[in-house]
C-alpha cells in the first residue's frame, strides 16, 4: 500500500491500513464531529440502485462501531457536513425512487435523528453527486448536480442552505455566482479561496475567491504544504476525473482517487495530488496502490481517514486506511 513517485525517489506518502473488514460501502456520506468519524448510508454493490441506511461511527481506537437505527434514512450519493460541533446533516442523496433535497439530522449527543421542514428547492428537482461545503457564516453551500425526478438533467445551479437543527427549519436560496455543470465533484475552501474540483471531463478546477477560511482539523493536514515543496509543479492540469476525495489542509487541498474522463482506465484510479491555494499550483504526488471512487475521507484525532469506495475489479469495499508522511 505504498505511494509511488511522480518521477521516481524516496515516498513522501502512503496509506496504511488500520482496519481491513470495515463497512462494504460506496457512495456514502461522511462528516468528522469532535473525535468521531461518522459514516451514513451508500451502495453496497457496484451500480446498486437500492441505497442502505447504515450508520458507523469510527473513534480514536481505529473501530468502527454500528449506530444504525430503525429512524435512518437509506440513502446513497448524498452529502454531509457538522453544525455546532454536534449535528450531522445530511443534504439530499438518491432514496431508491427519487433525488431528494430533504435534510436529515442527527444529534450524536443526544443520538436521534430529526427530519426538519424545508423549503425553497425548485418543485420536481432533487440533488445527488453534489457537495455541501460548511461556510464560516453557518450557511451550507451546495453545488452540481440537480435533476428534475424524471429529466435527470444536470446543470451548473447551486444553492445556500440556511437554517438550525435547534428549529428544524431549512430553506434554501438560489446562489447567484455561476458554475460550471458538474457531477461527482469536490467543493472545498482553503486559504479564503472556495475550489470546485472534478465532476467533468474539461475544466478540471475552478475557484472563486473572497470565502473565509472554513475550520479545518490540523495535525496531518499542515503537511501537505511540506509535501508540495519536494514537488515539481505541473506544466498542466490532469484530465478530468469524478468520484474522487478532497481533504481540506492548512493552505493545501489533497485529492485522491476517483474515475477519469481521459478513456485510459475502465476501473477508479489511485492518483494522489496536492493543489496549493497561494499560489495556485498542482503537483502529482504520485499513484497509490488505493484504487479508488465513491470513497470517503475525514480526520480522527489529526490522522487523515479514507475509507471504503468502489476498487479493483469494481468491487464495493470496507477497509480503512490513514494516511502517513516520510518527510
Amino acid at each position: 500500500m505504498t505511494l509511488k513517485m511522480a518521477s521516481g525517489g524516496k515516498l513522501l506518502m502512503d496509506w496504511e491500513l488500520v482496519y481491513p473488514v470495515g463497512p462494504n460501502l460506496a457512495f456514502h456520506a461522511g462528516c468528522t464531529i469532535g473525535n468521531n468519524f461518522y459514516i451514513h448510508g451508500g451502495i453496497e454493490k457496484k451500480d446498486g440502485k437500492i441505497p442502505t441506511n447504515r450508520f458507523y461511527c469510527l473513534d480514536s481506537s481505529m473501530t468502527w462501531n454500528e449506530i444504525t437505527s430503525p429512524t435512518c434514512p437509506s440513502l446513497s450519493h448524498h452529502a454531509a457536513v457538522e453544525l455546532g460541533n454536534r449535528y450531522l446533516v445530511l443534504v439530499g442523496g438518491w432514496t431508491g425512487k427519487t433525488r431528494t433535497s430533504n435534510v436529515y439530522v442527527y444529534d450524536t449527543e443526544k443520538k436521534f435523528w430529526s427530519f426538519p421542514t424545508v423549503s425553497g428547492f425548485p418543485e420536481g428537482g432533487g440533488l445527488s453527486s453534489h457537495t455541501a461545503t460548511h461556510m464560516d457564516n453557518g450557511v451550507i453551500l451546495v453545488l452540481g448536480r440537480e435533476g428534475g425526478l424524471r429529466t435527470q438533467r444536470k446543470h451548473g445551479s447551486g444553492f445556500l442552505l440556511h437554517g438550525s437543527p435547534d428549529n428544524k427549519q431549512f430553506t434554501y436560496s438560489e446562489y447567484t455566482q455561476a458554475t460550471s455543470s458538474r457531477s461527482g465533484h469536490t467543493a472545498n475552501v482553503a486559504a479564503s479561496t472556495l475550489f470546485i474540483i472534478g465532476g467533468r471531463d474539461n475544466e478540471l478546477l475552478e475557484y472563486k475567491s473572497s470565502f473565509k477560511s472554513v475550520v479545518t482539523d490540523k495535525g496531518a493536514t499542515e503537511k501537505f504544504i511540506e509535501v508540495a515543496q519536494k514537488l515539481k509543479p505541473l506544466d498542466k492540469y490532469p484530465s478530468g476525473r469524478k468520484n474522487h476525495v478532497t481533504v481540506t489542509g492548512q493552505g493545501a487541498l489533497l485529492i485522491h482517487g476517483g474515475e477519469t474522463f481521459d478513456g485510459k482506465s475502465k476501473e477508479p484510479v489511485g492518483d494522489m495530488f496536492i493543489l496549493t491555494a497561494k499560489p495556485i499550483k498542482m503537483y502529482k504526488v504520485g499513484t497509490t496502490d488505493i484504487n479508488r471512487a465513491g470513497h470517503v475521507c475525514g480526520t480522527v484525532d489529526g490522522k487523515i481517514i479514507l475509507h471504503g469506495g468502489v476498487g479493483k475489479g469494481n468491487l464495493v469495499y470496507g477497509d480503512t486506511h490513514i494516511l502517513t508522511f516520510h518527510i
